[in-house]
């Protein structure tokens, strides 16, 4: 009697240990198919993709770390990288003026400003 009790509890456990492992390695696949099919719309880029171009108007240079750039219609602040900062000093760009600029994230929903496209 106590062999089949043995038993039946040692299937039972490894029952339980093979669902809670299936269901951790499919919630692991579920992770790494959202970061794949998210692309760039959540800020998401895979490595030797090139950033995302976005054009807009500046609306104002809040501060040296900071523009207000209006795209399709949105007022967005964006940080700026070091070599935006470099090229804001350099270039014309003040407000007003239609940008093509580059994109990436850090970690947080502000995104930045890698470099301003010039032509």
């Amino acid at each position: 009697m106590l062999s089949k009790n043995w038993l039946a509890w040692t299937l039972n456990t490894i029952l339980i240990l093979a669902i809670l492992g299936g269901c951790a390695f499919a919630d692991n696949e579920n992770d790494q198919g959202e970061a794949d099919s998210g692309g760039n719309a959540s800020g998401i880029m895979l490595a030797g993709e090139e950033p995302p171009e976005v054009s807009g108007t500046v609306k104002s240079i809040e501060s040296e770390d900071e523009i207000i750039i209006t795209v399709n219609g949105v007022d967005k602040v964006y940080r700026l990288s070091e070599d935006a900062k470099n090229q804001l000093k350099d270039s014309v760009i003040e407000e007003g003026s239609e940008v093509t600029f580059t994109v990436y994230t850090i970690g947080d929903d502000k995104e930045t400003i890698g470099e301003f496209k010039t032509d």
